[in-house]
């Protein structure tokens, strides 16, 4: 399935204001695009999202520890019916902690928006690292 080229385009658009309000610290912003039954993980053993409150808490959480300088979404894959739309992609957040030199992570997002009629909003959010231990062309580390 498929959205249309213009649904694609908000989706891109509530994509980019997420990246947005991470670089601006807005937790105003995360809290108008995040659906009030948000859920998801991040790349943390205890980053576990189960509703909108711990998902303030978590970005909260974030912003306390780092200045987020760029968060970028590339090789962006979209599907949908219109109502509901998927999204992976890549991921690349670039950050700095108490005024150190900048670090970027590579890290992989999936994400699933819902259309309210007025705007898309994310309800399920996952944001993971590839596993170190693991080379490439082996799905198992060590095989």
């Amino acid at each position: 399935m498929t959205v249309t080229k213009a649904q694609e385009e908000e989706i891109i658009a509530t994509m980019e204001q997420y990246a947005m309000a991470y670089k601006k610290k807005d937790i105003r912003a995360f809290s108008t695009i995040f659906s009030p039954e948000i859920s998801g993980f991040g790349s943390g053993e205890d980053e576990v999202i189960r509703n909108h409150a711990g998902l303030i808490r978590q970005i909260r959480r974030d912003m306390s520890q780092a200045d987020v300088h760029a968060v970028e979404f590339s090789d962006r894959q979209i599907f949908g019916d219109g109502r509901v739309a998927w999204v992976t992609s890549k991921s690349t957040m670039t950050f700095s902690i108490g005024g150190s030199a900048k670090q970027t992570l590579f890290g992989r997002s999936t994400m699933v928006l819902k259309n309210t009629g007025s705007r898309w909003v994310i309800v399920q959010l996952h944001f993971s690292l590839p596993f170190g231990g693991q080379s490439e062309g082996q799905s198992f580390p060590g095989a």
